[in-house]
Order: structure tokens, then C-alpha cells, then sequence
């Protein structure tokens, strides 16, 4: 062990960060340390969980339950750091039974569907409705399903809607590298729903649509662009840092937002944070009674 004498001092005063950032989607499955030590490093104070691959069993009749003990024994171990997306199958006889009790759990603060093909036929039509019912906004990856998730947001005027990863097709970018257009092309393909107040956009994968390197200036603008047309309420940052890093670290993510001239502190403040806080009434630690 090092001698503590033989760490230099440190010449300049740490400061708290200025804003709380408030990560939209981060998947852990294990490893809850590893998750606090990124979040520590790059200035996070809570993420949203998604457990993946998730923790599931099959009931006799083949209708399939989702598992939270992972995710809620993290939460217990830090307080305040982490809530998390919940999961359901459409098929489920029990689904508004569940969908109340996860409404009336502190740690669960939305819903998630990324089924395509269900996206396409309507089977999530009974998992929107309960969401509806008991006032769980619910996040959607549609991956360009654009028409399909327009259906929805139509019919479920009363359920606050979260486009996943701006919308795009991450897969897309996984088989080739790059996606085939500009950032500017996805963004348009987001405009239609700026006339419907129940859909917000959450701005993760976004430096994965840039032709430039980091601080991603092309993405930034197009940023700058949405917040115009939706307005900072309707926006909320993510990294999904444990998916992207074959393309930029968890601190670009970040930065490319917190650090842009194209935005303004209070831009900064509630995209980073505050709209998250807001849409799934996830008070902050302070905040609470």
C-alpha cells in the first residue's frame, strides 16, 4: 500500500457540479459498483435503470414476469442514485393489477416496450392503456417506426410518451458503423410530434448521428434545433453508456451536452436533469418529505 505522504496535494479546491445530471438510461444487470464509479467520474448524480438482459420467469401459462430485486437492492444500497424502467407482457391477465402496484412503487418510474413487431400490430395497445390508467409515463424504442408510435400517441393522448435514442434504429448502426444520413434526417422525422404535448425525446445515442468528432458540433445544432421546436421540457438527456462505447466514452455523452455554447444554462438544466425529474416525478433526494 502507498504511503499516503507520497500522494501530491491537490492545488485547486473540488467543486460540487453546478447542475445535477440525471442520466435517462443506463442497462446494469450487475456490477452496481462499476456503475456508481462511472456515474462518480463524469459528474451523474441518478440514472434510470434498465436491467438487461432482464430478469425474467414464465409462469405455467407462458405469460412471462419481469424481476426488480436487482435493481431495488441497488437502490437500498444508494439511496437516491438509481430508479428503474419497468417491463410487462401485453398477455398478462394480471397486467393492471402489476401496472398499479409498480405505479405505487418509489422505485419504479416508467414503463418500456421495444418490441417492434409489436410496435407494428398494436399488441402494446394493453400495456399503454394501464399505463394510462395508473399515470406511468412510458418510454418507447421504435427504431424509425415512426407511423406505428404515431398510432399510439393518437389514440393514448392521456400517456406521456418518451421516444428512445431520438428515434433512431441503433441496430442500424451496429451492422454498418455509421447511419445512412445526416443527424438533420432523424430529427425532421421527430418534428411531427411536436403538436402533441404527451411526447417528450430522449436524447441518447444523439453522437452517434455526427460526421464530426467530438464535441459533435453537427449533433449539437440539431440539439439547439429541438429544443425550438419542443421546447426543454420535452427534452431529456441519457447516455446508454454501456451500449455506445464502441463510439464515445460515458464523459462525451455528457460533456457534448453540458459543455456546448449552443445551449444555455437553463437549456443545460433541464435536459441534464430537470425534465427527467419532472415527467417521472422523480423527485431529487432533497426534494423529498
Amino acid at each position: 500500500m502507498s504511503n499516503p505522504a507520497d500522494v501530491p496535494a491537490v492545488s485547486t479546491e473540488r467543486k460540487p457540479p453546478t447542475l445535477e445530471v440525471v442520466d435517462a438510461q443506463i442497462h446494469v444487470r450487475g456490477e452496481v459498483e462499476q456503475a456508481v464509479a462511472a456515474m462518480d467520474a463524469v459528474g451523474v448524480e441518478s440514472a434510470v435503470v434498465d436491467i438487461a438482459p432482464p430478469e425474467t420467469y414464465v409462469l405455467p401459462s407462458g405469460v412471462t414476469r419481469y424481476d426488480y430485486g436487482f435493481v431495488e437492492n441497488a437502490m437500498a444500497r444508494y439511496p437516491g442514485r438509481f430508479a428503474y424502467m419497468a417491463r410487462f407482457d401485453p398477455a398478462d391477465p394480471e397486467l393492471d393489477e402489476l401496472m398499479e402496484r409498480v405505479a405505487a412503487s418509489p422505485g419504479a418510474v416508467c414503463v418500456r416496450t421495444s418490441d417492434g413487431a409489436a410496435l407494428e400490430s398494436g399488441g402494446d395497445a394493453p400495456i399503454l392503456a394501464a399505463a394510462g390508467r395508473h399515470g406511468l409515463p412510458v418510454m418507447v424504442y421504435l427504431a424509425g417506426r415512426h407511423e406505428a408510435l404515431m398510432r399510439y400517441v393518437r389514440e393514448f393522448d392521456d400517456v406521456q410518451f418518451v421516444i428512445d435514442h431520438c428515434g433512431l434504429d441503433v441496430h442500424e448502426f451496429f451492422s454498418s458503423g455509421s447511419f445512412a444520413h445526416p443527424a438533420a434526417f432523424y430529427v425532421d422525422a421527430l418534428m411531427r410530434y411536436t403538436s402533441f404535448p404527451n411526447v417528450a425525446v430522449k436524447w441518447s445515442h444523439a453522437p452517434r448521428m455526427s460526421r464530426q468528432s467530438y464535441p459533435f458540433k453537427d449533433v449539437a445544432e440539431q440539439l439547439a434545433r429541438m429544443i425550438d421546436a419542443f421546447g426543454v421540457e420535452r427534452l431529456l438527456w441519457g447516455s446508454d453508456y454501456t451500449v455506445v462505447r464502441d463510439h464515445h466514452t460515458y464523459a462525451q455523452s455528457l460533456f457534448c451536452v453540458r459543455d456546448s455554447d449552443l445551449l444555455s444554462e437553463s437549456d443545460k438544466e433541464w435536459i441534464l436533469g430537470k425534465t427527467l425529474r419532472q415527467l417521472l416525478h422523480w423527485p431529487a433526494r432533497h426534494q423529498r418529505a
